[in-house]
């Protein structure tokens, strides 16, 4: 072989080993360039969901901060209409608490008195009973001691058949606390009394105070259905 047919082999060599860098390099080139695409596209697509997420997080927590909003708003406006309607109640009472100073001038108050008396006797059912009244009432209470007394074994004997011993008598140990005047600030009386019996162990409260407070309680739902009307039951309430 002479020397031009070597370099023309040699040549031939260096074309096809640079073709073949060339197609490696362009092969390269490629794979590097889906490899960045995929990678584009998936760094793209893992973001959108982050986005997504996060978005739908936000969306998530307005709409509990707007529940929340609303229910204590809500709850807000129950409160307020409830202090409402205690409030209206409260006046009603102390308008009613007002009205029973007028109890005790009425020519029947000792009428009332005695009755208070029986009605106490009928409920602790005792054979020695001290009758605590107000000071401006002493005479009034002292006049229907006997009467009450009478009254009570009477009824006593109509419903039961016996005759009950009771001994009664008025404590000058103590006294209920006055009738209410614009210049006395401490507590105060309406009207009424208080037994006693077993050396204080049991007292009953038969006072105007007590006697209001007792009624207004007990007919607190018919007072309120009176004033504020009554609502009908939820649909899943029970019925009979």
């Amino acid at each position: 072989m002479d020397s031009q047919e070597a370099d023309k082999q040699i040549k031939q060599m260096i074309a096809f080993i640079r073709q073949e860098a060339r197609e490696k390099s362009e092969e390269i080139r490629q794979k590097t360039a889906e490899l960045k695409t995929i990678e584009k596209l998936s760094y793209k697509t893992n973001e959108s969901k982050l986005i997504r997420l996060e978005f739908e997080q936000l969306r998530k927590d307005k709409l509990i901060k707007k529940k929340i909003h609303r229910s204590t708003k809500i709850t807000e406006a129950r409160f307020t209409v409830m202090q409402k309607r205690q409030d209206l109640l409260q006046n009603l009472y102390s308008q009613i608490l007002a009205g029973l100073c007028e109890v005790s001038k009425d020519p029947q108050y000792g009428t009332f008195i005695r009755y208070c008396i029986v009605e106490g006797l009928t409920t602790i059912m005792e054979e020695q009973v001290e009758v605590v009244c107000r000071k401006e009432d002493l005479q009034i209470v002292e006049s229907q001691l006997k009467p009450a007394r009478e009254e009570y074994i009477k009824l006593v004997e109509r419903e039961c058949g016996v005759q009950p011993p009771v001994e009664l008598r008025i404590t000058r140990k103590q006294f209920l606390p006055p009738h209410p005047s614009p210049n006395f600030k401490g507590a105060v009386c309406r009207g009424g009394i208080v037994l006693t019996a077993c050396r204080g162990k049991i007292k009953l409260r038969n006072t105007l105070e007590s006697r209001l407070e007792q009624a207004f309680e007990k007919n607190k739902p018919y007072t309120r259905g009176m004033i504020f009307g009554v609502r009908p039951p939820p649909a899943n309430a029970y019925k009979n």
